[in-house]
């Protein structure tokens, strides 16, 4: 107990101190707490306390996803990004897939890579937009749109792979029943959503401002998250149901003003606590590992940038805004980390260093998005 008090004051008082240092030097918080997290590994990557509060941070994360989205916004969004969501799947699921698969790796295990590689980080792309001022900018609503598809399918997928890796294989029957049980629970939240939705406004009016309330919001989500997890499913994906469960309440707002501290503390530790599970070891230094890593992150950034393109051609924009879209949204982050955590030990290496290097990368994308862009694509002249 007293190991695990230091441990956590220690690690909470480096992790101000590298937000410190991250905001003098204008890199994301996320990046500064991954950093901690590979410079301190070797302190805190076994304590278990650490990595449940790590979880809870992940669960909270994917809550205020979901109170982004009341269902007529996520039907609004599906039918808008669409045809863009569909390209970055294919190229992006579909391209890390197929290169696991060729390079002769077994096809669970390529399904595993394919939804690792698949979603951009949606926390390093806002907050570098809003910190870079490019709200306004034409590509951004694009951007927005398909991190809001990707917050859709990701969670659904990753519900997936943990049945099927709890399972260990991919049979029809093993993904039927996985299936229906992901159509269960969606099916479930819609239903109370469209008859309750009044009565939980109403309830959550009536609390909002007793010290009470946040037992009640927080015991409800991780009771929910907890229950998805003990069908089978993934517990990010009982939290982002009932983040959507709230909105549609239309009290989101007011409940994510009570759990905002919480959620920095934990999700600031589920960085942490993922920089320090990152393994260097030498064993995986072999030129074959190296060549897959290789490939996997070529693929990966070619994929973005096509799915921005090509998207955002399809979409209305310029070459040179399609482009900016491509770069700024090459990173991996959040998604990566909680389905790289399904991976068996021998491939926690393979894809914890992909995650940290798309993470990396990604950011340098981003922020250079619009010179590179303007390199490529140079202004007219007047």
């Amino acid at each position: 107990m007293e190991k695990f008090l230091i441990i956590l004051g220690l690690s909470t008082l480096i992790l101000f101190i590298f937000g410190i240092v991250s905001r003098f030097l204008k890199i994301p918080l996320i990046l500064s707490f991954i950093l901690a997290g590979l410079v301190l590994g070797s302190f805190v990557h076994e304590d278990i306390t650490l990595e449940r509060l790590s979880e809870i941070g992940i669960i909270l994360l994917f809550f205020y996803l979901g109170l982004e989205f009341n269902i007529a916004r996520a039907l609004e969004v599906s039918k808008r990004i669409w045809i863009v969501g569909v390209i970055d799947l294919l190229l992006n699921f579909g391209g890390v897939f197929l290169a696991l698969l060729i390079m002769g790796f077994d096809f669970v295990i390529a399904v595993l890579g394919g939804a690792i590689a698949y979603a951009s980080s949606s926390a390093i792309t806002s907050k570098i937009i809003v910190d870079e001022k490019r709200i306004a900018n034409t590509e951004t609503e694009m951007i927005l749109g398909l991190m809001v598809f990707e917050d859709i399918v990701a969670p659904i997928l990753l519900a997936i792979l943990a049945g099927v890796m709890s399972g260990g294989n991919l049979e029809p029957l093993t993904f039927g029943v996985i299936f229906f049980k992901v159509l269960a629970v969606f099916s479930f939240i819609i239903l109370l959503a469209m008859t309750m939705k009044e009565r939980i406004s109403s309830f959550i009016e009536k609390f909002l401002e007793e010290d009470i309330f946040i037992l009640f919001a927080f015991g409800l989500l991780i009771s929910f998250a907890g229950l998805t997890y003990y069908i089978g499913l993934s517990e990010a994906l009982g939290a982002f149901l009932i983040g959507m469960l709230i909105s549609e309440s239309g009290k989101a707002e007011a409940v994510e003003r009570h759990l905002v501290s919480i959620r920095e503390l934990a999700v600031a530790i589920f960085f942490f606590v993922f920089g320090s599970n990152v393994v260097f070891n030498p064993d995986f230094f072999t030129f074959k590992n190296l060549l897959v890593l290789t490939l996997m992150v070529i693929v990966s950034i070619i994929g973005k940038v096509l799915t921005g393109f090509i998207g955002g051609q399809i979409y209305g924009l310029s070459k040179r805004a399609s482009l900016v879209a491509g770069l700024s949204i090459v990173n991996r982050g959040e998604f990566s980390i909680v389905i790289s955590k399904l991976s068996p030990s021998s491939y926690a290496p393979l894809f914890g260093i992909y995650t940290l290097l798309m993470a990396f990368i990604g950011t340098f994308t981003i922020q250079y998005a619009p010179k590179i862009a303007k390199l490529v694509f140079k202004p007219k002249k007047q």
